[in-house]
């Protein structure tokens, strides 16, 4: 996890004012350690100036000798009664001067050309280090003053990005900023504009989907309910043709009657069929707490009350409920437990099990059977109108309830797929977009 701003700007700070002291602390000490050096310079002058009176130079021409060489400022020589032997140069008084005792008693005070006294290590250290600590307090202000600015901007910053996601229009734009941020701000409001436009764009592809949709499912219930009348017409006047006229027939008419009457009630169930997905999908949810249990168990005697020769055997556990709608929930489980019930009609003991499964929180409803099964790569387009997997000499069907359960499941916010074998059987799965259903 990387360090905050703002501990990166006091640490730079403070890092700035303790390297400020130290090379402060470092240039002082090479000055004194120059003035030391020019120190003993003038310690070696007043010693050779004392040697030279020893030899009993002359001493006035000796010391103006030496002060006009510039050697040393100012330089006296005392008596032994302490009364003055000679003198030469200007004393200023703001340097210390150096004293030598003479042979033959008298002294010699010589003002140098630079300063005498020794400074130590430790008195440059300390003032340096004083000097640091003072920086230091001085950085940690500037760097917390820096720091609230910085922060002020960035939460100004962070303030128009969440307004911007809380407008479900994207117009909101951050204010321009300053300095380093001005990149920052930009950009964001570029990635504003970007995502304003999008949105624009799905709204109206949206709409115009929506508006397609409309007019296929009013046009898909318009020719459903206006074939009823001539298909129904069709097939009656040849239920009459068979009823008065069957007998004069030859076997090859009665044939021809056969699959008009045939072809007829396979065009009503495909209209029925299409006028049940119309009426369903344009129904609206009314969510309350949905008895799965209750519905497939139903669904499950009606369907053994219409065969009762068939012998399946229906697993259906206690206490399975769901959030949806009831009216439409039941024509999901009419249209899976019917299909099971069909393809398992030539499988001795045939079995359909209709059951749930949490898969992270949200409760998956399937209904598994032991049937004709499919291939796995048509599980896509099962849900599609029309498409059927098997021909009508095998299984008779429309191709429309696994369409409608698609669009009742979609309606919900749920999902629906299908996994099976051919012969081993097959499962379909579906959510109705709610997690706090439950199962036992």
């Amino acid at each position: 996890m990387k360090s905050p701003v703002e501990r990166h700007i006091a640490a730079g700070v403070l890092a700035a004012a303790l390297l400020s002291a130290i090379v402060t602390a470092g240039v002082s000490y090479w000055f004194t350690q120059k003035q030391h050096a020019a120190a003993g310079d003038a310690n070696a002058v007043v010693d050779a100036l004392t040697a030279a009176l020893a030899k009993d130079a002359p001493p006035q021409p000796l010391l103006d000798a030496f002060a006009a060489a510039g050697s040393v400022r100012a330089a006296t020589i005392y008596g032994a009664g302490g009364e003055t032997v000679a003198t030469s140069g200007a004393p200023t008084g703001e340097l210390e001067q150096i004293f030598r005792s003479l042979p033959g008693g008298g002294s010699l005070a010589v003002e140098p050309r630079v300063a005498t006294g020794g400074t130590s290590l430790r008195s440059v250290v300390t003032p340096a280090a004083v000097a640091a600590a003072i920086a230091a307090v001085l950085a940690l202000g500037v760097a917390s003053l820096t720091s609230r600015m910085v922060r002020g901007r960035v939460d100004a910053i962070r303030a128009g990005v969440d307004d911007a996601i809380r407008d479900q229009t994207y117009a909101t734009r951050i204010e321009p900023q300053a300095g380093a941020l001005r990149p920052l701000a930009a950009s964001l409001n570029k990635l504003l504009e970007q995502t304003q436009q999008r949105d624009a764009v799905m709204r109206r592809r949206s709409a115009e989907l929506e508006a397609a949709n409309k007019d296929l499912e009013s046009f898909a219930a318009t020719v459903s309910h206006d074939l009823r009348a001539p298909v129904g017409s069709i097939s009656g006047f040849a239920q009459a043709l068979d009823e008065d006229y069957g007998p004069k027939l030859d076997d090859i008419g009665r044939e021809c009657i056969y699959w008009i009457r045939h072809s007829a009630k396979q065009m009503n169930e495909l209209i029925e069929g299409m006028l049940q997905m119309a009426r369903l999908t344009r129904l609206e949810v009314h969510r309350t707490e949905v008895d799965i249990t209750r519905i497939a168990r139903d669904i499950a005697m009606n369907l053994r009350r219409a065969q009762p020769d068939r012998e399946v055997e229906f697993v259906i556990p206690d206490g399975l409920v769901a959030s949806g709608d009831d009216k439409l929930l039941r024509a999901v489980l009419e249209n899976l437990i019917g299909n099971s019930f069909k393809f398992t009609s030539k499988r001795p003991g045939a079995r359909i099990e209709i059951g749930a499964r949490n898969d992270g929180g949200t409760i998956t409803f399937y209904v598994r059977d032991n049937g004709a099964g499919f291939a796995p790569e048509h599980a896509a387009k099962m849900f599609r109108p029309f498409q059927r997997l098997h021909s009508e000499k095998e299984f008779s069907g429309t191709g429309i309830g696994l369409a409608t359960v698609d669009r009742i499941v979609q309606r919900h916010g749920g999902r629906v797929w299908a996994e099976g074998e051919p012969e081993k059987g097959a499962t379909v799965y579906f959510t109705t977009g709610r997690s706090e259903e439950w199962a036992a």
